[in-house]
């Protein structure tokens, strides 16, 4: 029988006394009410989808249900903070803003509370925020489908939040991070100047996979949600069909993997990158994959980081000034264009005859959850390039910072100043798509940066 000596037991009672304490820690952590629902809001007719201007007829089929989800987390008394994820292309504000009003005039959740969020798949209906990608007015029944669609889609959520914020139950919230290769920068560069679309392996772009996991207090997973700074394009103009691309897989094959959770995606700063390979159903199926497996990859291997503070919050509209508002003039000269620019000219001479104004800026919405010292996430509206998040990482001395786009508006692109300078589709092209005169102003970079500081600061 061997004897153990005096340090060999002092080392033992020392073991002992560290697993008690990190036990006790364990045991002793505050647990947090989160709540978690969805709810089905794939069309239930034939409508345009957005996306791609090239579609020309209703959708053929459903081949994936869309999603609405929401995460509901914190106390009335604290005054709860709501997370929506919804399987679209985006949403204009004006939906945002009346969701807001009906969900704080039946719950305990203030606007600043309220995070709303489209997952960008381009396989879903039109939704009032890229009318004139089709280069031409709807018709009168193609608008009453998007406007009937719209009023359900919002009852539809206003339901979905009552229901997460009535399941809510003492759980774990913890914060973890792995990376994901398929996103690839879109933007083809020569000479300093964009000329079009395709693969530029060694352009900028974010893999990093933040990722809020959700448990019960035995440990049983409840929810995830994720984020990825990706475009939602595997699928392509041609595919005339509805689908949540790989955000919409990936929530599938993520909800396998753990039976009875809600998995949840809202996507970053990816605006200037697409999904590679694309253009296939099978490539879906691989990138939904490459998510799900990193997600349970990350849960089992990676130590997670514990959050025990349910967010604070803020929100604003700020504006953001155009570089140029064109004239009557410029209007009635590319008015004849049978494209989205001249349908643009044509619907701004119709204001201007109506007595109406061009507006010189935009009010672009802005919001900050703050889980103490442990977390914060960022939602920024439109379509973000990835200069953004890279920057306010670099400048807030934080990689863990989460930066959520296509928030709260789908606004438009949100160019960085590397972008106005190289110029192309998401400094110029696409702004007409979302009824905006021209490009942003050359110093909205810094602008923007610098009110997510401000407001980053300010919170606790």
């Amino acid at each position: 029988m061997k004897v153990l000596n005096i340090k060999s037991i002092a080392g033992i009672f020392l073991l002992v006394c560290l697993l008690g304490n990190s036990f006790g820690q364990i045991k002793n952590r505050e647990m947090i009410p989160v709540g978690v629902a969805s709810v089905d809001i794939t069309p239930e007719s034939p409508m345009r989808l957005s996306g791609y201007g090239s579609r020309k007829t209703v959708f053929d089929s459903v081949e994936q249900k869309l999603w609405a989800k929401a995460m509901a987390i914190g106390t009335d008394e604290e005054g709860p903070s709501v997370i929506i994820t919804l399987d679209l292309v985006g949403f204009p504000a004006v939906f945002a803003e009346r969701l807001a009003y009906r969900v704080g005039h039946t719950s305990r959740v203030e606007r600043k509370n309220l995070a709303i969020t489209a997952t960008h798949t381009h396989s879903g209906p039109e939704t009032g925020a890229l009318l004139n990608i089709f280069g031409r007015h709807l018709s009168g029944q193609e608008l009453n489908q998007v406007v009937e669609y719209m009023m359900g889609l919002e009852d539809k959520v206003l339901g979905l939040v009552k229901e997460a914020l009535a399941n809510r139950q003492p759980s774990y919230i913890n914060y973890s991070k792995g990376t994901a290769s398929f996103a690839m920068n879109r933007r083809v560069i020569e000479d300093g100047k964009w000329t079009g679309f395709g693969q530029t392996p060694d352009g900028p772009v974010e893999h990093d996979l933040p990722l809020l996991h959700i448990t019960d207090q035995k440990g049983r997973t409840r929810a995830l949600l994720l984020n990825y700074a990706c475009h939602g394009t595997t699928l392509m103009g041609d595919h005339n069909f509805v689908h949540g691309d790989w955000m919409g897989t990936a929530q599938e094959m993520i909800e396998k993997e753990f039976p009875g959770a809600t998995a949840m995606v809202v996507i970053g700063c990816g605006a200037d990158s697409n999904p590679q390979p694309r253009n296939e159903f099978k490539y879906v199926e691989q990138h939904g994959k490459a998510i799900t497996d990193e997600v349970v990859r990350v849960i089992k291997k990676e130590k997670a980081r514990p959050v025990t503070q349910a967010p604070t919050t803020t929100f604003k509209y700020f504006p953001l000034y155009y570089d140029h508002v064109p004239s009557k003039k410029e209007y009635m000269a590319k008015a004849e264009q049978d494209n989205a620019e001249g349908l643009f000219a044509r619907n701004s001479l119709e204001t201007l005859s109506r007595g109406g104004v061009i507006p010189d800026s935009y009010q672009y919405p802005l919001q900050v959850f703050s889980f103490g010292k442990e977390l914060t996430m960022v939602f920024m509206g439109g379509e973000v390039v990835v200069d953004y998040v890279h920057r306010l990482k670099k400048e807030l001395n934080n990689d863990d910072l989460w930066v959520n786009a296509y928030a709260n508006d789908i606004t438009c692109y949100i160019a960085s100043e590397r972008l106005f300078d190289e110029g192309g589709y998401e400094v110029d092209g696409s702004m007409h798509y979302y009824n905006k005169p021209s490009r942003f102003a050359k110093n909205t970079e810094d602008r923007i940066v610098a009110e997510i500081i401000r407001l980053i600061n300010k919170l606790p």
